[in-house]
């Protein structure tokens, strides 16, 4: 059982993945957003039936779609509704997805920690401006503009090959 400044940790930091899912289970935006609320309501009132942190995810997504095929036959008159098992499937390959997103996040984060700091450092002036340009790094870094289009080009490489090293080792394990 976990306390409840945990569920609430754990309930913002995948807050937007679950909305994103109710998103995918409902036709409108403000439907989302009432089947996360509800789903949180219900969570929090169930919150002892969660054993453990690890599996919030997979216990959220549950809560999510059940709201959500609740919300659906609430408003069954609409003829633009999902059926209930278009719902399970679209469920079913989202949750999938969603794993595989997070498996992908955690094994960037790795490899991001495994970097040299030059590399680490230039992605990061790179991708944390959204107006930051390879021309101005050039001048920044005193670099030629080829050789900071290269050196990204060498670290997203690097990056993808161990990110597909440690999921095919976390799918392996």
């Amino acid at each position: 059982m976990i306390k409840e400044e945990e569920f609430i940790s754990l309930y913002v930091r995948h807050e937007t993945e679950l909305r994103s899912f109710a998103r995918s289970l409902t036709l409108q935006r403000e439907d989302a957003s009432d089947v996360v609320q509800d789903a949180c309501i219900a969570m929090w009132r169930k919150i002892d039936t969660l054993e453990s942190p690890k599996a919030f995810r997979s216990w959220a997504y549950s809560y999510v779609r059940l709201t959500a095929l609740n919300q659906r036959r609430k408003k069954q008159a609409s003829r633009l509704e999902f059926t209930g098992e278009m719902m399970e499937i679209m469920a079913d390959e989202w949750e999938k997805e969603g794993e595989l997103i997070g498996a992908e996040r955690e094994a960037l984060a790795r490899c991001l920690g495994e970097l040299p700091e030059t590399q680490r450092k230039l992605l990061g002036l790179y991708y944390t401006s959204s107006k930051t340009t390879a021309v101005e790094l050039s001048e920044r870094l005193q670099k030629p503009v080829a050789g900071i289009y290269k050196s990204l080009e060498r670290t997203r490489a690097t990056l993808r090959e161990c990110i597909l090293r440690k999921i095919q080792i976390a799918k392996m394990s």
